[in-house]
């Protein structure tokens, strides 16, 4: 197994989430390999910008510093020759060089793993929805993966928690950092049940550019993603996106037509997640036997629903049907155009050009340039203004859609 250090510099010479990260994981084995051609002046410094070459030794230092602390603190350091190393993590784009953990990873071993996340600004329905299907998911063995956000996110997990269940909370931060304020409660109930885990090293305080990244993340390790209440502009629409691009399931639970926080799910259940009341509705897309870990015996009875002799109007529980074979949702690709909106005055020509070549639909950089007419350099520099101003979003790939 590569030394923690050397995939820490890893992480640090090519950044977390690139695409120049993952090029490099598909040319070369190992950071051990990409070490050692450096030493020997073989052909990978050619594959080197002369920035990265230069910060190879000062990298290496900080990458043994960041190893000694965290393992000072009681953390450990997981990568992907780790045993522990989530499996789902194995095939997504530019998986993580370094995890961060405090608590045990052991649990995603032969379970089913359900992410669930929706918006800070959630309604008592949105609480309501998300504490019953975390509930149900848990007391059945599923682990429930969630962003540790305020919001559906704590919900969520604490849900699963309340239900003897497990649960993964991924930060966008290091995870000795006190974000969300207050949030070090359930932390605890976390590393007690489950895990908090980031590929930030410890002390790295939360960026708004961290979190996207860390979305991917949120679905990459887990077999589904159910989105329980999120508008339009919410960061789950971004972790379902990743869900698709990484070909897991989607879920979306539905809720009142006149709600503004609904009209995100509203979307992906009209693009084809599937509609989510209970934890049979993920079951269903599963193989039940593939999973040792997984009892949807288990799920718990309506207490709002009587008994038959009470006299009131009845719903028996019965024994779950869980289908033999697994029959994945086909989601059909996004809408191909979105309303644009007014710009900044701030916004450049060529920013504004390429803002009108854009829709909901990601397309790749050399998409865009042959739609603009422009060159790919012109497209890159725009791209990068309009991000700074949260107008599009970028995905793996080298890919951008409009931010809906």
């Amino acid at each position: 197994m590569t030394d923690a250090a050397v995939w820490i510099w890893f992480q640090l010479l090519f950044g977390i989430g690139t695409r120049r990260s993952h090029l490099m994981l598909e040319y070369f084995p190992d950071p051990a390999s990409i070490l050692e051609g450096i030493e020997k002046r073989g052909q990978v410094l050619s594959m080197l910008r002369p920035d990265e070459l230069a910060a190879c030794e000062e990298t290496m230092r900080k990458a043994e510093e960041i190893k000694r602390k965290t393992l000072r603190k009681g953390c450990e350091i997981i990568t992907p020759d780790h045993p522990f190393y989530p499996p789902l993590l194995q095939n997504i784009h530019a998986k993580p060089a370094a995890l961060y953990v405090k608590g045990e990873l052991t649990c995603l071993r032969d379970s089913l793993i359900i992410a669930m996340v929706g918006t800070r600004a959630y309604t008592e329905y949105g609480k309501d929805a998300g504490k019953k299907l975390a509930e149900e998911l848990a007391a059945c063995g599923v682990v429930i993966v969630s962003g540790l956000a305020k919001g559906i996110d704590s919900i969520c997990h604490s849900a699963a928690l309340e239900a003897g269940g497990k649960s993964i909370g991924i930060l966008g931060c290091g995870i000795d950092v006190d974000y969300p304020f207050g949030s070090a409660p359930l932390k605890r109930g976390l590393v007690e049940s489950g895990a908090v885990i980031s590929e930030y090293p410890l002390g790295t305080e939360p960026k708004a550019a961290n979190f996207p990244l860390r979305n991917r993340l949120i679905s990459g390790m887990s077999d589904g993603t159910i989105v329980v209440e999120a508008d339009m502009k919410s960061g789950s629409l971004l972790t379902a996106t990743h869900a698709l691009d990484q070909n897991r399931e989607l879920f979306a639970v539905p809720g009142s037509i006149f709600a503004i926080r609904e009209q995100g799910t509203h979307k992906l259940i009209r693009q084809g997640a599937k509609l989510t009341e209970s934890a049979l509705d993920v079951f269903e897309e599963f193989t039940y036997r593939s999973y040792p870990n997984l009892y949807p015996e288990r799920i718990p009875v309506n207490p709002l629903y009587k008994s038959e002799e009470s006299g009131q109007s009845q719903k028996k529980a019965t024994a779950p049907q869980i289908p033999a074979l697994n029959q994945p949702v086909d989601l059909p690709a996004p809408a191909l155009t979105s309303p644009k909106i007014a710009l900044p005055d701030e916004i450049s020509p060529g920013a504004r050009d390429i803002y009108k070549a854009l829709s909901a639909e990601p397309k790749t950089v050399d998409k865009i340039a042959a739609d603009a007419s422009l060159n790919v350099e012109a497209v890159q520099s725009a791209l990068t203004e309009l991000e700074i101003y949260g107008l599009i979003i970028g995905y793996p790939g080298r890919r951008f859609s409009l931010h809906l």
